[in-house]
């Protein structure tokens, strides 16, 4: 086991502060924050510890370009709620001088079925608890942006985009990088190395060869889906989140609002319904997915431009699919190995919680290191006791909210309807929606967690979507061959014969 540097709790001013070397891999949201957190903390004329960070990142700087040079990196909408609220303003003036205006507070919660919108208004999303929705390379900007004005002049940061990470040895607790552009590489050593490099993470790898109890998956969210930016139309309001339902056959999805009266469309279809849908929608031509969306899409109507917009955005772009992971364990004294974001818990947006919840694992590291007085040996294994029951109730209610199965999903939606009428009427009496619930910082995911299973929710969708994700696996790998008609006789004939056999038997015997 790599010993760590030991620190002393002699509050003999003295004695100058010790120097660790920390290495950040990912400049996403919690990479970024535990950069901002570490500098506050060097800051403090208490410290004991001057964390020297160094920030590795395959991707450019987006902290470096203005605004209209960042819309060329536009991303997706995502909700930035209560959790990831409270972790961002944890860092004194950063959400005010440099995310207040990045998103669009959301007041009002649409759930169309079919055509038929139901609006739960601006009392149904809270204003009492805040819920904005964000670009999330524009989150990742601002945070880029904080440390370029806070942080360029400090003996104890740097910063390395562009750079690959290779490889982790954590034996001799150094990293091989290597420069895309030079294509030069070298080894730096750490005291600590945070693994915020998302789902293919190469820190991770590390605790997979060290540690034989450490589990692991990596999957997919069993879901294939398009997403476009578009005029908002007429029938949604500048600050609303739909839930769209059937929105065209075998179809789901949301729109979220953006900046510039834009919407953000996303549409998805689980990948065991994927071969039965019309060839119009998997079309490249423009005209024929744009007269497949006035035909077929039944939420809300678009302007022409809008049907062409969409649809040459939509022949634009593959079918996507993104990936989530499971952990047991976020955490490693013998690798000096932390684990935040999607390295630990990449999930579904269907609940919207996935960047809250990696803000919220550098604040909870933040808090840990405050409490532990910056002892490692304490902070790394409660951190990681603390941490994964959070991202894997995350990763779980965000696959098992919903049912892959068409008819089940329908009827758990057609619940969700009448709790929210019920709610509305009866508000002292019937809890809110769930969905509201789990932006809220009072609740922890593990308490949503816990009131599906106790409603029971999560096991019956648990069960019908694993059983669903298999026979689909069976089929797509051939280890279950499409039936034919000469199998269907066959195996007919595999019950018929026995039974017949022991007819000619029970007869023979009577006589």
């Amino acid at each position: 086991m790599c010993a760590l540097p030991t620190l002393n709790l002699d509050n003999n001013d003295n004695i100058p502060p010790e120097t660790r070397r920390v290495i950040i891999a990912g400049a996403g949201p919690s990479g970024l924050l535990l950069q901002a957190l570490f500098h506050h903390r060097n800051k403090s004329p208490n410290a004991r510890v001057n964390y020297d960070v160094t920030m590795i990142e395959s991707r450019p700087d987006l902290g470096q370009l203005d605004k209209e040079e960042l819309k060329a990196y536009r991303s997706w909408m995502i909700s930035l709620a209560g959790h990831g609220l409270e972790a961002i303003r944890s860092v004194p003036g950063l959400y005010e001088n440099y995310m207040a205006d990045v998103g669009i507070q959301l007041t009002e919660l649409n759930m169309f079925m079919g055509s038929k919108k139901i609006s739960m208004g601006s009392s149904g999303a809270d204003d009492e608890n805040e819920t904005f929705i964000v670009d999330r390379n524009f989150i990742v900007a601002a945070l880029a942006r904080y440390a370029k004005d806070h942080m360029a002049n400090s003996p104890y940061y740097s910063s390395k985009y562009e750079t690959e990470m290779l490889y982790v040895d954590s034996e001799n607790q150094r990293v091989l990088i290597r420069n895309k552009a030079t294509k030069e590489e070298e080894y730096l050593p750490y005291d600590l190395l945070v693994g915020a490099d998302g789902i293919r993470s190469t820190v991770r790898e590390a605790l997979v060869k060290r540690h034989w109890d450490f589990e692991l998956q990596v999957g997919d969210i069993f879901q294939t889906f398009k997403a476009v930016h578009i005029q908002r139309p007429d029938a949604l309001s500048p600050a609303s989140m739909s839930i769209l339902t059937a929105s065209i056959p075998s179809f789901n999805g949301f729109s979220l609002p953006e900046t510039g009266d834009m919407i953000n469309l996303t549409l998805s279809i689980s990948r065991n319904y994927f071969d039965g849908i019309s060839d119009d929608i998997k079309s490249s031509d423009p005209a024929v997915v744009s007269k497949y969306f006035k035909e077929n899409f039944k939420a809300f109507t678009l302007t022409e431009e809008g049907y062409a917009d969409l649809a040459q955005q939509w022949v634009d772009q593959r079918w996507n699919r993104t990936g989530m992971v499971h952990c047991n364990r976020y955490a490693s004294l013998e690798c000096n190995i932390v684990l935040m974001g999607d390295s630990a818990h990449a999930t579904s947006p269907s609940i919207g919680m996935g960047m809250n919840t990696a803000l919220r694992d550098a604040q909870k590291f933040n808090e840990l290191m405050d409490e532990f007085d910056d002892d490692l040996e304490r902070v790394l294994p409660r951190y990681s006791v603390d941490r994964v029951p959070e991202g894997n109730a995350l990763t779980d209610i965000a696959m098992n909210w919903g049912c892959i199965d068409a008819k089940v999903a329908m009827r758990s939606r057609l619940g969700s309807v009448v709790r929210l009428g019920l709610h509305f009427l009866l508000p002292r009496f019937v809890m809110p929606h769930l969905l509201i619930l789990v932006g809220r910082p009072e609740y922890t995911l593990s308490d949503i967690y816990n009131i599906m299973t106790e409603r029971g929710t999560l096991q019956k969708h648990r069960a019908i979507n694993k059983r669903i994700q298999h026979e689909f696996f069976e089929r797509e790998t051939g280890m279950v061959k499409e039936e034919s008609s000469t199998s269907s006789f066959a195996r007919s004939l595999v019950v018929v014969v026995p039974l017949a056999s022991c007819a000619v038997a029970m007869h023979m015997k009577n006589n």
